[in-house]
């Protein structure tokens, strides 16, 4: 996992097949539910988590202030968002 939110929806995803295996035993498939409520619990505080410092951003650009708790961001070179993938730029 490299601690993004397209790894936790991947590992969703893996988890929900797993649930939906016909093939599984019916003591595979009790270890799958215990797992995916396992999972679902953790991904629900990383994703609330992440929220909240979406909220920071917001608030940051906003207000150019953050509440103590966070850090500063640095600010980066100035870079125009397109949805045109001939205008992207590698990170």
């Amino acid at each position: 996992m490299k601690n993004r939110v397209s790894d936790v929806r991947n590992h969703l995803v893996a988890v929900m097949e797993a649930l939906n295996d016909e093939a599984a035993t019916p003591e595979q498939l009790a270890a799958n539910i215990e797992r995916a409520k396992a999972m679902s619990n953790v991904a629900a505080q990383y994703i609330g988590a992440v929220r909240v410092e979406l909220d920071a951003v917001r608030l940051y650009d906003d207000t150019r202030m953050l509440p103590s708790v966070f850090e500063t961001p640095v600010q980066p070179e100035a870079r125009v968002l397109s949805f045109d993938p001939r205008q992207r730029t590698a990170a």
